[in-house]
This record gives C-alpha cells, sequence and structure tokens, in this order.
C-alpha cells in the first residue's frame, strides 16, 4: 500500500510529465523529473512510453476515457523528435485535457503499487536504445592558432564566424581543421564556392584562401564534394595516400583510418588518382566508377557501383548493398554514437541488403536488423551487444 509520501510523489511526478507534454515545464522541474527518470530503470521506461502517443492512443480506447477520432500515425513521427506541437494536437483531440493528466497519474500509480518491477530484456534494450540518437549537424573548426569554434545547425553564426575568419585570413595565412564528432555531420562552403559535406567522425583540412596555382584539401574519414571548375586552379584531395585531381566534380570519398581500403566514387565529370608516392600511373575514374586503393599494398583497382547508394548517406538514409552486419554496425555506431561488441564474432561476417532511414529511431533500426538476419541485438548503456538467435 501507498503511503501518503509515495501518493504525494506520484502526483507531483505526474504533473512534471504533463507539463513537460505542454510544453511550460520549468528548467528546475526538468532537473527535478530527470532525476526521478534516473533514479529506476523502470521509472525510465513509463516515462518513455507516457511520451509515445500511439500508446496513449490504446490506452485512451481500451478504458475509454476518451474518443480519438482519427489515428495519430503521423504524430508518431514528431513525438520521436520531441515534437511539443506534436503533443498540443493531440491534447486538442480528446475530450478533456485533464483526463491526460489523470492517466498518467493512475498509470504512475500502477508502477508504484506493484511491489517489483523487473525489466525484461527487452524492455531494457528499448529503454537504452530509446537514449540513443541519431546525429545532428555539428562540428569544431580549429585554426593554427588554436582557436576553436564549435559550429552547429544556426547556418548564420556559422557564416558570421568564417567571415570573421576570411576577414583575418587576408592578412595571414590560417590553415583551417574542420572535425565532424562521432554523431555529427556538417555542410562547408569553401572559399572557392566548392561545397563539401562530412560525414560523422571526419576531418577536413584546408586554407581559408587557395593558392594562386591551385586548391588542395586534405580528408580524413567521408566527404561528398562538388567542385567548382577552374582550369588554371586545379583541385586536389589528399586522403592516406592517395591524391584525387579533379575538374570540376561531383564525387564521394570515404577514407576511414580504420579501414583498409579507400573509395572514391565518381558522380559527375572526371577525376584523375595516384598514389603520393608517384609508383603508380594517373588513373582516370569515369562516372558510376568507383576506385578501390588498398593503402598496404598502394594499388588500385576500379569497379562499377550504384552511386545512389554509395551517396545515400547525403539523402538521408543507410543503404545496405551486401555489406556484412561488421561494417553496417561500424557505420550505425558513428552516426548514432554507441559502442558494440560481437558474442559470435561468426556474426560479423552476415551480409544484409535493404535500407533504413538515416534519422530514424534506433529501435526500429535494430528491429529491421533482427528480421532481416537472424541475429538478436541487447542494448546496455550505450553498448549494443550482438549475439546469435
Amino acid at each position: 500500500m501507498l503511503d501518503r509520501t509515495d501518493l504525494s510523489l506520484t502526483e507531483r511526478i505526474g504533473r512534471l510529465i504533463y507539463r513537460r507534454i505542454l510544453g511550460v515545464i520549468t528548467a528546475e522541474e526538468v532537473e527535478e523529473l530527470d532525476s526521478w527518470r534516473d533514479a529506476n530503470p523502470a521509472n525510465e521506461v513509463t516515462y518513455q512510453k507516457l511520451l509515445d502517443t500511439a500508446f496513449l492512443e490504446r490506452e485512451y480506447k481500451r478504458l475509454r476515457a476518451v474518443k480519438v477520432d482519427r489515428p495519430l500515425a503521423d504524430m508518431e513521427k514528431r513525438v520521436r523528435y520531441k515534437s511539443v506541437r506534436g503533443y498540443r494536437r493531440l491534447l486538442w483531440q480528446v475530450s478533456s485535457a485533464a483526463a491526460v493528466l489523470l492517466f498518467i497519474t493512475s498509470t504512475l500509480l500502477y508502477l508504484n503499487t506493484r511491489p517489483d518491477v523487473v525489466l525484461s530484456e527487452k524492455q531494457e534494450t528499448e529503454m537504452y536504445a530509446a537514449q540513443i540518437r541519431p546525429g545532428e549537424t555539428k562540428a569544431v573548426l580549429m585554426l593554427n592558432n588554436g582557436v576553436e569554434l564549435e559550429l552547429g545547425a544556426d547556418q548564420e553564426k556559422n557564416q558570421v564566424a568564417i567571415q570573421q575568419i576570411r576577414t583575418v585570413s587576408k592578412k595571414e595565412k590560417i590553415l583551417n581543421n574542420l572535425t565532424t564528432p562521432r554523431g555529427g555531420e556538417f555542410k562547408i562552403t569553401l572559399e572557392d564556392g566548392t561545397q563539401v559535406w562530412l560525414n560523422a567522425e571526419s576531418q577536413l583540412i584546408y586554407p581559408d584562401t587557395f593558392s594562386a596555382n591551385e586548391r588542395r584539401v586534405i580528408l580524413k574519414g567521408e566527404a561528398y564534394f562538388e567542385v567548382v571548375k577552374d582550369e588554371q586552379k586545379p583541385f586536389y584531395v589528399e586522403s592516406n595516400g592517395q591524391v584525387v585531381r579533379v575538374y570540376g566534380t561531383e564525387f564521394n570519398v570515404r577514407s576511414y583510418e580504420e579501414d583498409a581500403d579507400i573509395y572514391t566514387t565518381l558522380v559527375s565529370g572526371r577525376v584523375s588518382l595516384q598514389s603520393m608516392n608517384g609508383n603508380e600511373a594517373e588513373l582516370i575514374l569515369t562516372p558510376g566508377k568507383q576506385a578501390v586503393f588498398d593503402k598496404r599494398q598502394r594499388s588500385t583497382s576500379v569497379r562499377p557501383v550504384d552511386t545512389q547508394v554509395v551517396t545515400s548517406w547525403r539523402r538521408g538514409m543507410f543503404v545496405f548493398e551486401e555489406q556484412n552486419l561488421e561494417q553496417i554496425m561500424r557505420d550505425l555506431s558513428r552516426w548514432y554514437n554507441f559502442s558494440y561488441e560481437f558474442k559470435d564474432t561468426s556474426l560479423r561476417e552476415t551480409v544484409f541488403m535493404g535500407s533504413v532511414p538515416r534519422y530514424g529511431d534506433f529501435n526500429e533500426i535494430l528491429e529491421i536488423l533482427e528480421k532481416s538476419g537472424g541475429v538478436k541485438f541487447r542494448v546496455k548503456d550505450r553498448v549494443v551487444i550482438i549475439s546469435a538467435l
């Protein structure tokens, strides 16, 4: 049986959740609510359920507390991104907003009256997976004098910061180091108008003002380039022992340190490739072809590819075309910023085909992979544990 203190706490937490749904919760109340969520994993599970409009709709229909006239499927997506507007629409559809508060408090009361709440493995995975969010627009721009600027989704602020750097660079030569963290991506427009999209955990080193006879950048990680054509000033991309010479082109370079190969995929235009030691003859790449540079052997092979698949990350998708699970988890972990481990190492070579949304709910992505490949995922904190079914 609940004592008055427990009942009072339940009512208080119910009201705080209700205020968060309405979007009127204060900073102090957020801190109080978060403290309650952290106190018990079961609290977090309940909290996440109460932020799910589909769950609320089912429960309201079941209890016949209110009448919902139309599906809220279009709002579920907004809820994943914590849209206050979506919740307000939901509240407009119920016959009494007070019923929402009553329902929240009743659910919490039910939880507190259970003698012991033991989370199943599935519930625990859902809870921790819900805390793993897709990446966002963010990067750190470090100048050669050690000054660091944090860049985000606010393009206007980014441009002001970059313009201030360019004003200084007219007086002195500045080398910029743009880095995206795990769970980050960023688009930068260079001084000549060339546009570069950096994927997660990548680095682009470039001068703020190019020299008179060439344009040269250094890449680690993955980037998509749209290079402005200038026959008088060729554009070069250096990456882990490979040099790409560009002739006004769109192309993708994937050059992560842990990968054995560098993948250069030409979408349009023309590029040439050569190893930095100059031992290989210059290789001309045509659209729809991918150059695979073996970093250890210092040799390059060329193959046809579907450029839509290779560049799908730029369009907000992960497309897996006969990729093994190790490669897939590596890409997902960079974007969703988690670590992973295989209980059965043979699963690393399990091959998948399909696609998932890059900005999608992490739980849904795991469910898709489980249904597709006979594997099982468990999430604990920010670690994904992979085992056989």
